[in-house]
């Protein structure tokens, strides 16, 4: 399994607005280029324990793909495809998204 995971900041204001965008939108587009699976998860505020990481308004974004998948041909195909591209641009445009980033895991286990 390879995982395209971004981490985000996003606006209190633009929350809500950017949940239903991902459901509605941002999932259904990107998993046409072959994701498996795509998850938004917001990180928890509330400290439980020693070395948790607590960040406010933080997102969390995965997509998951085969081993095999080519991360480079899916960046040249979302940037190659007009509808593909607004929407990857969208996250900063249209909510403001910050302190965004990037990792490329691969599974071991």
């Amino acid at each position: 399994m390879k995982v395209l995971q971004w981490s985000m900041t996003i606006p209190e204001n633009k929350q809500s607005s950017f949940e239903a965008w991902f459901k509605q939108t941002a999932a259904p587009e990107f998993e046409k280029y072959g994701a498996l699976k795509h998850e938004l998860y917001k990180v928890c505020v509330e400290q439980l324990k020693n070395h948790q990481l607590v960040e406010k308004n933080r997102y969390i974004e995965s997509l998951f793909f085969v081993d095999s998948f080519n991360v480079r041909d899916f960046f040249s195909r979302v940037k190659s495809r007009p509808r593909a591209y607004h929407i990857s641009q969208a996250y900063e445009r249209e909510f403001q998204a910050g302190n965004i980033e990037f990792r490329i895991l691969s599974k071991i286990s």
